[in-house]
């Protein structure tokens, strides 16, 4: 019989947060006990939720991986969201089966009812900090709401749809992280959600530049339609400058031919450096908008309380870190992960523990 205790499923929270390397870990040691162990748990979920959709099924019996389908990542999301709902209510006011984190029982029967699905285990632990910190239900299914929406490729008319994006898949866990630090201000008064859905958008904004190239491969392309057509940028075109390299071999490979074309090999430069200029300007304006999200997001350090707020700052400073890395060389993208080195992060992570000021300076 499977174990559904909630020492057990705190235990396997730890483990899979700490085992996902991530660099939020180092900084929820920054939180007192209570609620760093609440944000491992927390974590757990959101990195479960994630990799319903991003990471492929293995096979039990044989270790091979079971090819990715629509129907497939749909069902494993609706098990999640109906084991969800009978662990906390849903959010059209049906109340809880399991009434108690420690029921095992009850999550025993959900074992049951949804065969395969591997995160109830988490799930004992999620309800107990629900319950502990008065988490909002909304958050957690609206970050399954921005999972799923990436299953099948899809566009983004406008900033304001990759926004709202952000909102789904970012802004939500900070809500609820928010929940779990504590706020001088109500949760959802205007102060607290302003600065928050800024945050939210600053750092997921920041992902999707980072990850443009890796996105792109995946079939998925956050950068608003309207914006690359105003720079008369198109999908394919777009993927030509993230395929520098691609670029690199075409004009290694002109200059080897026996038969060198020099007129096609001047137009394919044209054509590529032309890509490259409409490719800065389009980065230009993600930029400074960029920039504007991160100076809305600053104040929300101050309202949270304050043992908790170095972990705000750590994460807003090594994000916005990233950020500056990523606008002060834009061809970083393309030529691989842009990420912080050891040092940086490890500079960043004394600041916050040792020489926490009153208020985030860029």
């Amino acid at each position: 019989m499977s174990d559904y205790s909630l020492q057990n499923s705190i235990r396997l929270c730890q483990q899979f947060t700490r085992s996902s390397k991530s660099n939020f870990v180092s900084a929820f040691s920054l939180l007192p006990s209570a609620k760093r162990e609440a944000m491992e748990i927390l974590y757990a979920y959101t990195r479960f939720t994630d990799d319903l959709v991003d990471r492929p099924d293995v096979d039990p019996q044989n270790g091979t991986i079971i090819p990715a389908n629509t129907r497939r990542k749909l069902q494993k999301l609706n098990q999640w969201i109906a084991a969800l709902e009978a662990t906390l209510g849903s959010l059209n006011g049906t109340e809880p089966i399991i009434d108690k984190a420690e029921h095992e029982n009850a999550f025993q029967e959900l074992e049951q009812q949804f065969p395969g699905c591997t995160g109830l285990k988490l799930l004992p632990a999620l309800k107990m900090i629900v319950n502990r910190f008065n988490i909002p239900r909304e958050p957690l299914f609206h970050l399954i709401d921005g999972v799923e929406s990436d299953i099948e490729p899809r566009e983004f008319k406008t900033f304001d749809d990759c926004a709202d994006y952000c909102h789904q898949v970012a802004t939500s866990v900070g809500f609820a992280s928010l929940a779990i630090w504590g706020t001088t201000e109500p949760l959802f008064s205007n102060p607290v959600v302003r600065a928050a859905k800024a945050c939210g958008v600053a750092f997921q904004w920041t992902n999707i530049l980072r990850d443009l190239a890796e996105d792109y491969r995946n079939n998925r392309l956050y950068l608003p339609q309207n914006e690359l057509q105003r720079f008369g940028l198109t999908a394919n075109q777009f993927g030509s400058l993230l395929n520098r390299k691609s670029w690199n071999d075409q004009k290694k490979t002109f200059k080897n031919l026996s038969t060198y074309d020099q007129y096609a090999f001047q137009e394919m430069v044209r054509r590529m450096e032309g890509f490259e200029e409409k490719w800065n300007k389009l980065l230009q304006v993600q930029f400074e908008r960029c920039e504007i999200y991160y100076t809305n997001a600053a104040p929300l350090y101050q309202l949270i309380s304050r043992d908790s707020r170095r972990v705000y700052g750590l994460m807003w400073s090594r994000y916005y870190n990233l950020f500056r890395k990523i606008q002060n060389k834009p061809l970083r993208i393309v030529q691989g992960r842009v990420q912080l080195t050891m040092f940086q992060k490890l500079r960043l992570l004394l600041f916050w523990k040792f020489l926490p000021g009153k208020q985030i300076k860029k």
